[in-house]
C-alpha cells in the first residue's frame, strides 16, 4: 500500500485524493477561524457586552444542532464531493456579504447575529460529510493518522487564524478578516473538484447496504445504537457535557482579555493564537505516537486534564499566565477530541457512519448555543473568573464518574 512507504505521522498522505482533501481543509479553516475571531470582537466592541458574545456564540451554533444530523443523512445518500462543493459556495455569499458591510460600516448586531447564523448552517451540514469523505478515502488502516492530521490542519488554523485576525484588527481592517474567508471558500471548491478528478468514486452514489430509512427512522436508529454501545454511548455523554460546559470557554475569551487582563485587539487574538498552538502541537503529537497504545487511554488521560486546565485558566492573573494555560489547554482537548473521533469511526456500521458523525457533531458543537447563553449569562452577572473555574469543575467531576462507572461496566 502507499501508505507502507511513508512514515507513520504521514501514513495517510499515501492515499490518492486524501492530501489535496488536507490542503482544502487548511483553507477552509483558516478562514473560518480568522471569521470567527473578528466576528467575536466586533459583536463585543458594537454592545460591550459579554452577554452579547454569548448570544453570538448560540446563533452560531444553533445550526449544528439543528442541521448536523441531517447534513449525515444526506451525506449517507448523495455524492458527498458534490454535496461539499456546494456548501462552500453558499458560505462564500455569506462571507462576501460580511466583508462588504463591515468594510462600508453599515454592519449591526442583528446582521452580525443573522450572518454567523448562516455560516453555522455551512458548518452543520460540511462536518459530517467531510468526516465522512475522509474515512471513504483513507479506509479503517489509516483512519486514526488521517484524523489527527486533519486535527492538524485544524488547529494550524487555529493558532494562525486569530493571530492573523489580531493582526488585520489592531490595523483598522477589519473587514480583511471576511474576505480572506471568501477567497478560503474559492480554494477549497477547486480542491474539492481535484478529489473529485483523481478519486471519481468517491463522489458517487453511496452503497446500498442496508436498508435506507427515512430520516426521522435514521435517527432513532442510530440513536438506539450508540445508546446500547459499551463505549460509543459513554462518549456521547462526555461530548454533551463538554459541548455544554467546556467549550463555550471560547466565547469568555474576548472579556477575559479586554476587561480582566486589560488586553487590546492584537494581544487578545494572540492570546486565542496561544490556545491554537497547544492544538496544533497536540494535533502533531497525536500524528506522531496516537499509533501507540490505547486509544482509551489516550481519551481519558485527555478528558481529565482539559477541564482541568480550564480551572486554572479562570485564575489566571497576568497575559503570559493565560496564553501558557491556553496552550495547556489546547494540546489536551485535541487528544481528547481526535481520539473521541477515532474511537466512533472505528465503531461505526459502513453504513451509519454519516449518521453516527452527525450526532457527533450535533452533540459535540450543536448544544454549543446552550452552553454559549449559558456561560455568557453567568459571566455577565457572576464575573469571568467564577464562570470559567466553575463549569470546569463540574466537568472535571462529571468525567471522572463517568470514567469509573464505563470501567466497572467493563
Amino acid at each position: 500500500m502507499p501508505s507502507d512507504r511513508l512514515p507513520k505521522a504521514l501514513a495517510a498522505l499515501g492515499h490518492k485524493g486524501f492530501p489535496l482533501l488536507l490542503a482544502g481543509q487548511v483553507a477552509a479553516l483558516m478562514g473560518t477561524w480568522i471569521q470567527a475571531t473578528a466576528q467575536r470582537w466586533l459583536i463585543l466592541e458594537l454592545t460591550d457586552s459579554p452577554l452579547a458574545v454569548g448570544v453570538l456564540g448560540a446563533v452560531a451554533g444553533l445550526p449544528i444542532l439543528l442541521f448536523a444530523f441531517w447534513g449525515g443523512w444526506l451525506a449517507d445518500r448523495l455524492p458527498r464531493i458534490t454535496f461539499l462543493r456546494i456548501i462552500h459556495l453558499i458560505v462564500l455569499v455569506q462571507s462576501v456579504v460580511f466583508a462588504v458591510l463591515v468594510q462600508l460600516g453599515l454592519i449591526n448586531v442583528y446582521e452580525v447575529l443573522v450572518l454567523a447564523f448562516m455560516l453555522g448552517v455551512g458548518m452543520a451540514f460540511e462536518v459530517p460529510a467531510r468526516q465522512s469523505v475522509v474515512f471513504d478515502l483513507v479506509g479503517r488502516r489509516d483512519i486514526t493518522n488521517a484524523l489527527a492530521l486533519h486535527s492538524t490542519t485544524f488547529n494550524l488554523a487555529r493558532f494562525s487564524g486569530p493571530a492573523i485576525a489580531g493582526i488585520l484588527m489592531g490595523a483598522g481592517a477589519l473587514y480583511a478578516c471576511f474576505y480572506i474567508k471568501a477567497i478560503s471558500c474559492i480554494i477549497v471548491i477547486l480542491l474539492l473538484t481535484a478529489v473529485a478528478r483523481v478519486k471519481p468514486e468517491v463522489n458517487t452514489l453511496p452503497s446500498e447496504e442496508g436498508e435506507k430509512k427515512d430520516f426521522l427512522r435514521s435517527i432513532c436508529e442510530v440513536s438506539r445504537l450508540v445508546r446500547g454501545h459499551s463505549i460509543m454511548g459513554p462518549l456521547m455523554i462526555i461530548v454533551i457535557l463538554f459541548s455544554i460546559l467546556l467549550l463555550p470557554y471560547t466565547i469568555l475569551l474576548p472579556s477575559l482579555g479586554r476587561d480582566i487582563l486589560g488586553l487590546g485587539a492584537r494581544e487578545y487574538g494572540f492570546l486565542c493564537a496561544a490556545n491554537g498552538l497547544g492544538a496544533l502541537c497536540s494535533a502533531m503529537f497525536v500524528a506522531t505516537f496516537g499509533h501507540k497504545g490505547s486509544r482509551e487511554k489516550w481519551l481519558w488521560t485527555g478528558a481529565v486534564l482539559f477541564p482541568l486546565s480550564l480551572v486554572v485558566a479562570g485564575m489566571t492573573a497576568s497575559y503570559l499566565q493565560a496564553m501558557a494555560i491556553l496552550f495547556i489547554s489546547g494540546f489536551v482537548m485535541v487528544i481528547t477530541t481526535t481520539s473521541i473521533i477515532s474511537i466512533l469511526q472505528l465503531n461505526a456500521p459502513d453504513n451509519l457512519r454519516g449518521q453516527i458523525m452527525g450526532m457527533f457533531s450535533t452533540c459535540f458543537m450543536g448544544l454549543f448555543p446552550f452552553g454559549s447563553l449559558v456561560q455568557g449569562t453567568m459571566a455577565q452577572y457572576m464575573g469571568i473568573r467564577l464562570t470559567m473555574s466553575g463549569t470546569a469543575c463540574l466537568a472535571l467531576a462529571a468525567v471522572i464518574f463517568i470514567m469509573f462507572r464505563t470501567a466497572r461496566a467493563r
